[in-house]
């Protein structure tokens, strides 16, 4: 019975507990760092040297399993002819033909969101990698009819395995924890406007507004959470803790707009006044919360992913093993979130019928 009745409770436990060990134990695929060259000027035999992570590849080179190419779109490929190891990387062979590519180099600021050239590479015991927007082709002549390789899918890595991306490396695990932070909050504050609607519709119900206090504490709880992994995810990714880009200062405003709700909560004495006002206060912050974080970031450039053009994770990233652990992360935090909302709300109508009884 107490099982029946508390059923998310022990759900959410268990999806967070799942998520710390499977997001934390998982390990890392084979991945590549550093392209060297970058920028390919020329035509003709063209040698990518790459700095590869957690991989070995030598037993493929050695018996010619290795296969690597760059896609150039959805169709159309520049296959290696051959590879080497070199110390601890990879070394690849193309034949670059004359002419233009046949993929959009003309504006790459404008085309973020493709990820051509795409260089893949499938090897038999390191398994499946990619790198988006690998390589820069300079332009030089006019299209020509070289004959490129037909596209044929490579067979994605197997095992549980996360897909490694460049700049995020490990880092990506941070992924289980700093967007469920503010899925989490948006809906635990989402709930708080709504108690706070509701209290105002009928003030004489003491609980709305206890309801709408307890769920924006665990919802402003969360967002601190949520903008502390993002300034450790900066470190890692971007360089410094706090870079003032767009999105980490509109987070920061929507933060203290909601710390302004507890200071105006207590500016009250006379329980009625505080919770119309604060009623009022808080239906006004939640409106400013699209704004600040969706609205305005995508407006300006911006190094978070999702915003001012930058792309936000993808088909290319975002794959099933991620998803197997992202998803049930933020629906653990999510109950989480309401389940401690709840209890914050229960102490707080005992502790005023305490008060009451003893007055």
């Amino acid at each position: 019975m107490l099982i029946k009745q508390h059923w998310w409770k022990f759900l959410s436990i268990s999806l967070i507990f799942y998520t710390l060990i499977a997001g934390m134990l998982t390990p890392m695929g084979a991945g590549v760092q550093k392209i060297s060259p970058a920028f390919i000027s020329q035509r003709g035999e063209v040698l990518l040297q790459l700095s590869t992570y957690n991989s070995n590849y030598a037993p493929d080179v050695a018996n010619n399993s290795l296969k690597a190419r760059i896609r150039l779109n959805k169709n159309q490929a520049i296959e290696a002819k051959g590879a080497q190891v070199l110390g601890n990387d990879l070394v690849l062979n193309f034949d670059i033909p004359e002419g233009n590519m046949p993929v959009d180099i003309s504006s790459p600021a404008l085309n973020k969101k493709s990820p051509y050239p795409l260089l893949e590479i499938s090897s038999p015991t390191q398994g499946y990698t990619s790198v988006k927007s690998a390589v820069i082709f300079d332009k030089i002549g006019e299209n020509t009819q070289a004959a490129f390789s037909a596209v044929q899918p490579y067979p994605q890595s197997e095992g549980r395995k996360f897909p490694f991306l460049n700049i995020l490396e490990e880092s990506i695990r941070n992924l289980f924890f700093h967007v469920p932070m503010w899925f989490g909050m948006m809906l635990l504050l989402l709930v708080s406007a709504i108690y706070s609607i509701l209290h105002l519709r009928r003030p004489q119900h003491n609980v709305y507004d206890v309801k709408s206090q307890s769920f924006a504490a665990i919802g402003l709880l969360y967002g601190i959470v949520g903008i502390l992994t993002g300034a450790l995810w900066a470190r890692y990714t971007w360089g410094d803790w706090w870079s003032w880009d767009v999105k980490q200062n509109t987070s920061a405003i929507a933060l203290l707009i909601y710390m302004a709700y507890f200071v105006l909560r207590g500016s009250f004495e006379d329980l009625d006044k505080k919770g119309r006002i604060s009623a009022i206060y808080n239906i006004f912050a939640f409106s400013t919360l699209i704004p600040l974080l969706y609205i305005v970031p995508r407006m300006v450039d911006s190094l978070h992913p999702g915003m001012g053009g930058n792309p936000a994770f993808s088909s290319y990233d975002l794959d099933n093993n991620l998803r197997l652990v992202f998803y049930p992360a933020i629906i653990g935090w999510i109950l989480f979130g309401v389940w401690i909302a709840n209890i914050n709300a229960r102490i707080v109508l005992l502790a005023a019928r305490k008060a009451e009884k003893m007055g």
